[in-house]
């Protein structure tokens, strides 16, 4: 028996399907990732049609049934319509880079209020904030790995299990994860840290919104968390929204 329930949600991507409807992939509030069909969505006179589209904030009622893999949208209203980011292209680069993350690095009716509270104030900051579009992702980068289960430790030494301190350089692997000073010495490293590139991590890991930063230490960031997140998730073959860079 399928149940109609209402849920705020934010739209991943969109296809045709059929002569006059499209099938969509949300991250719901409640139910985590899910597919839905809207009919007649490709009719021009579609207002639920129009709403439909990457990167909105919704609010959906669905008639939802757990064995089916494909729900029913009923109807829609609009919550936010990102303008700022779709006139920006830098802007528009990074939030598609987050909406690639939700999509491909989460699973169906995986529910995470974190992750979707998290995610729709991003697309809001980059929508509003006079802040970098590429600093903000870079923080919504560290909160993403954390939600999923990928947190990027930078506390202590993987090694000694000692406290790695502000002002100290630091070494990363792979497999053993993060080193101090003394015992990166005799080992491999596949990220090395100066003393100022560290603090940088340090800040941007935190809560932390007064952080100065160089553009080519952010852009290292966001090559480094994807290489470490190609190693831990293999089909994950890196931000196609960023190869520009």
């Amino acid at each position: 028996m399928s149940e109609i329930i209402k849920t705020r949600a934010i739209v991943l991507r969109k296809i045709d399907y059929g002569d006059s409807s499209r099938i969509a992939q949300f991250y719901t509030e409640d139910f985590g990732k899910l597919s839905a069909i809207i009919k007649g969505a490709k009719s021009p006179k579609s207002k639920i049609g129009m709403m439909i589209d990457t990167m909105n904030l919704l609010q959906l009622v669905l008639y939802r049934k757990e064995s089916r893999e494909v729900q029913m949208v009923s109807d829609v209203d609009l919550i936010r319509y990102h303008k700022n980011i779709r006139d920006d292209f830098e802007k528009y680069q990074y939030a598609s880079a987050v909406i690639e993350l939700l999509s491909n690095l989460t699973h169906e009716n995986d529910h995470n209020f974190r992750l979707f509270d998290g995610t729709a104030r991003i697309l809001s900051l980059l929508d509003e904030s006079k802040n970098k579009a590429m600093y903000l992702f870079v923080k919504y980068f560290f909160f993403f790995l954390k939600e999923i289960g990928y947190e990027f430790q930078l506390q202590y030494c993987n090694v000694c299990h000692r406290e790695i301190k502000s002002g100290e350089p630091a070494s990363y692997n792979y497999e053993t994860g993060l080193m101090c000073t003394d015992c990166r010495s005799d080992r491999l490293s596949n990220f090395d840290f100066s003393e100022e590139l560290f603090n940088l991590l340090l800040c941007l890991n935190s809560k932390t919104n007064d952080v100065r930063y160089k553009e080519e230490d952010l852009l290292f960031i966001i090559k480094m968390l994807e290489k470490f997140l190609m190693y831990n998730v293999h089909e994950f073959k890196g931000l196609k929204s960023l190869k520009i860079y």
